[in-house]
């Protein structure tokens, strides 16, 4: 959970987006601003250790189950557009 922590704390300090960690929960929530459409994502660490995403634009959205969090972490790069090689 950490390296996806420290991922989204990276995009939201390079795009002025709001992040809240709720550590008892295990939950990740960001807000903002993506090419003026508001966009909202959630994010939580389950007891079998995969992970819940969930990405909201006023138009879709989009829910995910990622098995580790490797591949939630690509995921991320690809919706933020960052090279890969920025979080490993």
């Amino acid at each position: 959970m950490e390296k996806v922590l420290d991922v989204l704390n990276q995009v939201s300090s390079e795009n002025g987006y709001s992040t809240f960690y709720h550590e008892k929960t295990r939950e990740i929530w960001i807000s903002g601003y993506k090419e003026n459409r508001k966009l909202d994502i959630f994010i939580k660490l389950l007891k079998d250790g995969s992970y819940k995403f969930i990405y909201e634009t006023p138009d879709e959205r989009k829910v995910a189950l990622f098995l580790n969090e490797d591949n939630l972490i690509d995921r991320l790069n690809k919706i933020f557009k960052r090279e890969v090689a920025e979080s490993k």
